[in-house]
């Protein structure tokens, strides 16, 4: 008689429950953290950061989601976050015109799709246009091209949604994604900003990567900006807007948030490069191009083209006045001279709208520099021109000839001023920053005066031509030790040069004084002949006429601090101290020193 033996029992995996929703959303919270624009300190938008969820027993943001996609919630828990942060976001007193940046799972993006005219209209319940709300997709998804996800993107971008790509550089790099989809903004990984400034090839990489979404339209977001370093960084590298500690940290008390932060506002103040803006230049040249709303109805688009005969595209704005990119007449032409094309397009029915025909566009602030605008077209010679804003809203359009006439006026005013041996800025230059240092209050600010000592009789007994090359050693001694944008470096004229500094100590500024006339000093040396080296001076007449012995050429430094706070000097009394302290400078070791308090 077999005996039965029974199977042992196959594994099973055990999914842990998942709370109800409700207690899940009555137990989180969104902080927001503020995204701010980098020239203006203006805030674009907030992202809903979510809290709480260590006390619904989860470790951690990504396990709480993985749990609910194991019970098949995770769908239904996103949709709801993302009304329970809307619901937030539309109480805030200051959200008006800005953006809610919300992270959405890529697990998610099916279902958000499909409920995205329930979103629409819980958006207008709330009194919140649809180009408001920002889907941040984290790269580290891995969104395979034309799947149900990026089809879901496709719908929401349709809608007037728009997209942010989270996280970049850091995953699955989906550039495709990115070109084929067109994210409006892209928001690069902390690993990219910290220690930036002394990394040569990140600074290249991070650039070139700049340089390409500008082109591309494509709005650039800098996460964890923490330092002053990495602020400035980020203002050199281009990036549009920052988020991080620096500016402010997420906070659940969104009564503190605010329209702007004075911390940017401050640095962009402090910024030397703010002195050099060309503005009033782009002011002169932009071109008041019409422009149309997102929602524009297609039959108010064509009549649009048809009153404005010589008008070959319209920049596009959203509801608070935010370009979206241009739509061409070329692009709508297939359906204008089709017989039934125009009437088809019109047709609400048949479901195109505006947003269908919006192209990228590169988008300038007004205080972009001309050079930098520039590099936008010489990576693509295609393009129809640059939208320029200002505080993040549509100011005018700056097409070819326009560019062209800003490069040539800024050309012939650079030439005006800077000193055509040295190529370094002259008195007008100089007057300004003088005039900046007595009227902005910010920051301790340092003047030095730079003048030689017995440059004549090196002049007249070695020539002119040697005169110019003792200049130009000079000038090149100040570039090399006076390096960083928080110098300003120009000539006055002869040997008369200026250096003006910015935010440091003025026992920082005269070593650096003091390096740069010991290695002008040392380098000079080698223009005299041998027997002047070794006796260490020349003979030549002096004023009155009479030979004498020289030494060799040296280099006295004034000083001048203006320390932050209230004070009436003015640019008459700097140069009088100046003078003073030039001749203390000559008769006390070849430098001196005050401070306006």
């Amino acid at each position: 008689m077999n005996s039965a033996v029974a199977a042992p029992a196959a594994d099973v995996e055990t999914v842990e429950t998942f709370p109800p929703l409700e207690d899940v959303l009555n137990g989180v919270s969104h902080a927001f953290q503020p995204i701010v624009h980098l020239d203006t300190g203006l805030t674009h938008g907030f992202e809903a950061l979510l809290r709480g969820t260590d006390t619904l027993g989860f470790e951690s943001i990504a396990q709480l989601f993985d749990r609910a996609a194991e019970n098949g919630v995770v769908e239904q828990l996103e949709s709801r976050l993302l009304t329970k942060a809307l619901s937030d976001f539309a109480n805030l007193s200051c959200a008006e015109g800005l953006h809610l940046f919300f992270n959405v799972d890529a697990r998610s993006l099916p279902e958000l799709g499909r409920n995205v005219p329930k979103t629409l209209n819980t958006m207008t319940d709330l009194g919140l246009s649809s180009t408001q709300l920002c889907l941040e997709v984290s790269e580290k998804s891995d969104i395979s091209q034309d799947s149900a996800a990026t089809k879901a993107l496709r719908k929401a971008r349709d809608s007037g949604i728009q997209i942010a790509l989270d996280d970049f550089g850091e995953g699955y790099a989906r550039l495709r994604l990115l070109h084929e989809e067109h994210a409006e903004y892209v928001k690069f990984d902390r690993y990219f900003i910290n220690n930036v400034a002394r990394d040569p090839k990140k600074k290249l990489f991070v650039s070139s990567l700049i340089d390409m979404f500008e082109v591309l339209g494509i709005q650039t977001i800098a996460e964890g900006v923490e330092t002053d370093e990495d602020l400035s960084s980020c203002r050199e590298l281009g990036f549009d807007m920052v988020q991080g500690y620096l500016v402010a940290r997420p906070t659940l008390d969104h009564e503190s948030l605010s329209r702007s932060y004075e911390s940017l506002i401050s640095a962009r103040r402090r910024d030397r490069r703010s002195r050099t803006s060309d503005q009033h230049l782009l002011r002169e040249q932009i071109v008041d191009v019409p422009t149309l709303n997102i929602e524009t109805p297609m039959q108010d688009v064509f009549d649009a083209f048809r009153t404005n005969e010589s008008t070959r595209l319209f920049p596009v704005l959203d509801a608070n006045q935010r370009p979206l990119g241009i739509v061409r007449d070329a692009d709508l032409k297939a359906y204008a001279f089709s017989p039934y094309g125009k009437d088809l397009i019109v047709n609400r029915s048949f479901g195109k709208r505006l947003g269908d025909f919006v192209r990228p566009c590169p988008v300038a602030d007004i205080h972009t520099q001309a050079e930098r605008i520039l590099q936008i077209y010489s990576h693509n010679d295609a393009l129809n021109g640059v939208i320029i804003v200002e505080n993040a809203q549509y100011a005018g359009f700056l097409d070819n000839s326009s560019l062209l006439r800003v490069l040539n006026e800024k050309n012939l005013i650079t030439a005006r001023e800077m000193n055509p041996l040295t190529k370094l800025p002259g008195n007008t230059a100089i007057s300004d920053f003088i005039a900046d240092a007595l009227t902005e209050d910010d920051q301790t600010r340092a003047l030095l005066h730079f003048d030689f000592d017995n440059f004549k009789p090196f002049n007249d007994t070695y020539g002119f031509r040697q005169g110019d090359r003792a200049l130009l050693l000079f000038a090149e001694t100040l570039r090399q030790v006076f390096t960083g944008q928080e110098f300003f470096l120009g000539h006055i004229g002869g040997d008369d040069f200026f250096v003006g500094a910015c935010g440091l100590q003025p026992t920082e500024i005269s070593q650096l004084a003091y390096e740069a006339r010991k290695q002008f000093a040392m380098d000079v040396e080698s223009f005299y002949d041998k027997e002047a080296r070794e006796r260490g001076s020349i003979e030549a007449r002096g004023r009155d006429g009479h030979l004498r012995s020289y030494p060799l050429l040296t280099c006295s430094a004034a000083m001048l601090v203006v320390d932050p706070g209230e004070h009436q000097s003015d640019l008459e009394t700097v140069l009088t101290a100046f003078a003073d302290l030039k001749k203390r400078a000559k008769e006390e070791g070849g430098f001196a020193f005050h401070q306006i308090q």
